[in-house]
This record gives structure tokens, sequence and C-alpha cells, in this order.
């Protein structure tokens, strides 16, 4: 279990995520994923499924067994005859991947928080305020 839980780490780390934030994208309560991280015990086979699922850009066979590619587009021959625009297009998804997982993390943040923010005060109070 200790390397699937390895795994997971680093699968939100690609992401630039905390385990806060893909426990949330599974719909695991706070704490299931980060409590077995750091106490290194098992989790559930539904959570497993639910990170499969929710990012299909990686393995199920690499986050289960460590073994083969991260990635399932690096287990796939390319389509194209230039690899160099294939890598070029993977790093891209990973790059917006990884953008799409720190927005999820600010909306979250932001839900929590009531989305209050200076610009939705009332810029009567605003002007007071200088």
């Amino acid at each position: 279990m200790a390397k699937i839980l390895e795994n997971i780490v680093k699968i939100a780390e690609l992401e630039g995520i905390t385990i806060g934030a893909l426990e949330r994208t599974i719909g695991a309560s706070k704490g299931v994923i980060s409590r077995a991280v750091s106490n290194g015990t098992d989790i559930q086979a539904k959570w497993l499924v639910a990170i499969v699922e929710n990012y299909p850009l990686y393995s199920a066979d690499w986050l289960l067994t460590g073994r083969g590619n991260m990635t399932k587009e690096a287990d796939e021959k390319p389509a194209m005859s230039d690899t160099g625009t294939v890598m070029q297009l993977v790093d891209t998804i990973r790059q917006q991947a990884q953008e799409i997982g720190q927005l999820k993390e600010r909306i979250a943040q932001l839900e929590c928080s009531g989305g209050q923010s200076v610009s939705d005060a009332d810029s009567e109070t605003v002007a007071h305020a200088v």
C-alpha cells in the first residue's frame, strides 16, 4: 500500500494541488487520503477507482503497482510521425492539468471563504476606506 500512497502523492504534486484538494475532487472526506499517507495505512478501493476516474492522464497500472509508465500517453504509440510534437502536446496537457488543479483549489478556497474579495465590496465603502 505504501507504493500506492506514494503514487497518489506524486499525482497531487504533478497536478499542482494539495492532498486535500485531491480528496475534494474524488469526493472523499477531509483527511481520508492524508491520514492514510501520514500513517501508512490502507485506503478503500473506491478511492482508488475515483482517482483513476478523475485523473485519467495517469495509468491505473502505475498507480497500483508502480510498474510501467506513469501516464497513459506514454504507454501509447504516437499517432504522429514527429515525436517532438507529441512530447510538446503531452507537456502542454500536463501544464494545463496542473493549472486546472490550481484553479480548482482556488475555487474551493473561495467557496469556503464565502467568495468575498475586494472586488465584491460596495464601491461606496471602498471609496470611504481611502
